[in-house]
């Protein structure tokens, strides 16, 4: 089994100064990490760095045995927007593909010479189970937001699609996990695309009706993608409700199982699992006493 979080660390519009989101977040995710053990987590948005090291500290300190770093692109320097992937190294071994996903990029520019422009909003990376040798290419991917239009962003989504199957046809996973936050109505995408295959499904899903973000009518964004092998343990994932003052958007935690068995076929098999399907049913989880003053 694998289990995720993931959490945009945007602001939105907040009057809490940094310091003091900051330390809320710290306390969210302490808390999140004594309850739920992810193994991984995965990370969007503008974050400053002595902020993001403070989660990987509060990660290994409330794991029992755990040991976390994190893995990051960073999109603009001046804000800090970035995307991570923080990994538990007692049960991952971190294998470099960076040649593989510049020879995929340079490939897929021949042809097309802005494509996927704007690589650094995702980040990839290739973990090997410590025990059982499972390979897991991992991603956290951060969709343009601004001056950006719907059919612009769509396709820069598909281009993210191409770019990660490409890589694990040269790195040959045995599963792809994605967290992410796509800045775009994925329900719609889903319609537009439907005789489209890609490599991973995008988990759909609504916000339970307590939350802040769907009391304000908010879209969802925020996303686990997997490739067909993953079996969600849930059928939605936890949401938890906290106040938007502290996370703009409302992180997610998943599980998922596979069998040890599995070939790096499922990767880039044309078949994808009904099991995911959306319902109507919605695990929640407030946390907002967690993270109030």
């Amino acid at each position: 089994m694998i289990s995720a979080l993931c959490i945009n660390l945007g602001k939105g519009k907040t009057e809490l100064h940094e310091p003091e989101r900051s330390s809320k977040i710290d306390d969210f995710v302490q808390n999140v990490a004594s309850e739920y053990k992810p193994d991984i987590v995965f990370s969007q948005d503008a974050y400053a760095t002595k902020h993001l090291e403070k989660i990987t500290t509060n990660l290994s300190n409330n794991i029992e045995g755990s040991r976390f770093v994190l893995k990051k692109n960073v999109i603009n320097e001046n804000t800090k927007d970035h995307v991570g992937i923080f990994l538990n190294e007692k049960i991952y071994l971190i294998i470099d593909i960076e040649n593989e996903c510049r020879k995929v990029l340079e490939n897929k520019r021949v042809d097309n010479a802005d494509f996927f422009n704007e690589d650094k909003r995702a980040v990839l990376v290739l973990a090997k189970t410590i025990i059982g040798g499972q390979k897991f290419l991992l991603s956290s991917f951060h969709a343009k937001k601004n001056k950006i239009n719907d059919p612009q962003r769509e396709k820069h989504i598909i281009e993210f699609f191409s770019y990660l199957e490409g890589v694990a046809e040269r790195v040959k996973p045995d599963h792809i996990l994605v967290g992410s936050d796509t800045n775009h109505r994925m329900k719609l995408f889903e319609r537009r695309t439907k005789t489209k295959i890609f490599c991973v499904k995008v988990l759909l899903y609504d916000y339970p009706e307590n939350c802040e973000r769907k009391i304000t009518e908010r879209n969802v964004y925020d996303f686990f993608m997997i490739s067909p092998g993953l079996i969600p343990t849930s059928a939605d994932p936890a949401v938890f409700n906290v106040d938007t003052a502290i996370l703009d958007h409302h992180p997610l935690f998943m599980s998922f199982e596979y069998p040890v068995s599995n070939t790096t076929s499922n990767t880039t098999s044309n078949t994808t699992s009904n099991t995911t399907s959306n319902t109507t049913s919605n695990t929640t989880r407030n946390t907002s006493s967690n993270t109030s003053n």
